[in-house]
């Protein structure tokens, strides 16, 4: 009889489970569903979900206990989505959404999940679960699929790597001539306005020694070119300032017409060019005469010293008080401390002059005999790899303590490829060169090609915050993290109009200035997946012209494009179209 009774009780809750099933599978599968987005989107590294399911009124009981979780199908198999329970309001365990059995509700599902390749085909289905004597059971929904959301959309992926690299950025060192001087310091005698050679006073100082040392840089360097002479006349503080003014211009003029001579026969005949000046100052040297009295030994230099100093007086009027306070001081020193002031720095002005870029190129098999300057120029003006790698290399190897090298080093090796080898030379950059804006601009393209997001960001900002122009990195990180507005505004900042710039803009909703940013590249410019981005605007905006005439020219640029666009979800609407079928073929 107990046999007969449990029996007739275990049937009787089987069927409250199927009549209770078959009830919440009809209702749930008859709720206003929306996905958004639809398809599905990669955005950043994930694929954030998000359902809303409106439940009529009336539809669902106050007794009810649904597990919703939603799952996607793909070629690989199913993958199950976070659940959520809905319980009616006669439900007293502990669910996530309460629905009210007599005017309905709406429920809102979230779900964020990191994409992978197996993600690109998959179908978004509703599955639903009936809790029942203590557990959910599962109800079977083979034969009642309804596919909320078709596909993934993966364009953010289009991202050129390749447009990441080629924004390495190089020093900006200006290939242009450097002025640079050669000077010595010669002296005159006392009241003497023309220049000697051969004046010297033992053991303070000797114009042909002088004289002698300047000859020897000028031999030192046969391309350099004189571009013309400076005298700094400096005169020792006695006798009236006029008086010495003439003195020093007459000792100037003097030394000038030597010093072209003896360049006329050192070989410098631009001294014959009658542009050929020299230019010309004027001071008495009363910082010199200071320095020397601070070595002297004199009892009343320390007395004398505060005179010089006192800023209140006159020239005049300092040199009238030596002489009347201090007049053995000025008697005993004259001869001792003012001739090594009388004297003028003879500089000679000139430059060297640049290579050619086509001179410049003549110098592959012979690098060692360039000097920084024309290293780096040839490493600007080089467009094979592999030659700018040695120009570089030569660089670091001859100047190992110039930043510039082993960055500009970096930026090749990490284009060609070779990350980690270009990493190790960004390092020394920035050890010789800390917190150089190039350098930080760099390690943040490297960061991010490296799938570093968080320490591109940070070494982006450092790097502008040091004046380097971090927009486009910026712009492209903003891609990869799908802020597309952000990256937008970045990449226009940057003034880089290529298909990264076009890629942020149709992400953004704009499609007609991605189009336009395409349009206005350089037709012998365009890649692959510059047309590959125009076919998805015509599919956007509905032109299949545009759509199939350049999905034809992409696939005819790249074979691969075939595969792409048959799992597209941008051409969703045309995978069955003839004409689509056509233009991939």
């Amino acid at each position: 009889m107990k046999r007969i009774k449990l029996k007739i009780y275990t049937l009787t809750l089987l069927g409250i489970m199927i009549i209770q099933s078959c009830g919440i599978k009809t209702n749930m599968l008859n709720n206003n569903y929306t996905v958004t987005p639809n398809p599905l989107e990669v955005k950043g590294d994930s694929v954030a979900i998000t359902i809303t399911a409106n439940i009529p009124a009336k539809s669902f009981s106050p007794k009810a206990n649904v597990k919703f979780q939603p799952y996607l199908q793909s070629a690989k198999g199913d993958v199950k989505l976070k659940e959520i329970t809905i319980g009616g309001e006669k439900v007293t365990d502990a669910v996530d959404v309460k629905i009210n059995s007599v005017s309905g509700g709406k429920i809102t599902y979230t779900e964020k999940i990191a994409y992978n390749s197996d993600l690109k085909r998959v179908s978004l289905y509703p599955a639903f679960a009936v809790y029942v004597k203590g557990a959910y059971k599962d109800i079977d929904m083979s034969k009642d699929k309804k596919v909320l959301a078709e596909g993934t959309n993966t364009t953010a992926l289009l991202l050129s790597s390749q447009e990441t690299a080629k924004a390495m950025a190089f020093d900006v060192t200006p290939y242009e001539v450097t002025a640079s001087s050669k000077n010595v310091l010669i002296y005159f005698p006392i009241d003497v306005d023309r220049f000697n050679p051969s004046f010297g006073m033992k053991g303070l100082f000797n114009n042909k020694t002088q004289v002698d040392s300047l000859k020897k840089v000028l031999k030192g360097d046969k391309n350099w070119v004189v571009k013309g002479i400076t005298i700094n006349a400096f005169a020792s503080p006695d006798g009236e300032l006029a008086r010495n003014e003439g003195l020093s211009k007459g000792r100037s003029q003097s030394t000038f017409n030597y010093f072209r001579k003896e360049l006329k026969k050192l070989g410098f005949t631009e001294a014959n060019d009658e542009n050929f000046k020299m230019g010309y100052s004027l001071s008495e040297d009363w910082a010199g005469y200071a320095k020397a009295l601070q070595t002297s030994k004199h009892a009343d230099a320390p007395a004398v010293l505060q005179i010089v100093n006192n800023k209140g007086i006159s020239d005049d009027q300092r040199e009238a008080q030596i002489k009347s306070q201090y007049p053995k001081f000025w008697e005993a020193t004259k001869n001792v401390l003012l001739p090594a002031l009388r004297r003028s720095e003879l500089v000679v002005r000139g430059e060297t002059p640049l290579k050619t870029d086509e001179e410049l190129k003549t110098y592959y098999q012979s690098l060692d005999k360039l000097n920084e300057l024309e290293l780096l120029q040839l490493g600007k003006i080089t467009t094979d790899l592999a030659q700018r790698d040695a120009v570089y290399m030569q660089m670091v190897t001859k100047y190992p303590e110039d930043w510039r090298g082993y960055n500009d080093l970096a930026s090749v090796q990490i284009q060609a490829g070779n990350k980690s080898v270009g990493a190790t030379n960004l390092d020394k950059a920035n050890s010789i060169s800390p917190d150089n804006g190039t350098v930080l601009l760099n390690m943040a393209n490297l960061a991010m090609l490296n799938g570093e997001m968080a320490k591109a960001s940070d070494l982006y900002k450092k790097a502008a915050s040091k004046g380097a122009d971090a927009s486009y990195g910026m712009g492209l990180l903003a891609i990869k993290t799908g802020n597309y507005s952000e990256a937008v505004s970045q990449l226009k900042k940057s003034g880089k109009k290529d298909f990264n710039m076009a890629l942020a803009q149709l992400l953004n909703g704009d499609a007609s200035g991605a189009k336009a940013t395409i349009d206005g590249m350089d037709p012998e410019k365009l890649t692959w997946n510059c047309y590959y981005l125009r076919a998805i605007i015509g599919a956007r905006t509905s032109d299949q012209d545009m759509l199939n005439t350049n999905l034809t020219r992409s696939v005819q640029l790249n074979g691969d494009v075939r595969n792409m666009a048959k799992d597209d979800v941008e051409f969703i609407k045309y995978w069955n179209n003839p004409t689509f079928q056509a233009a991939i073929r």
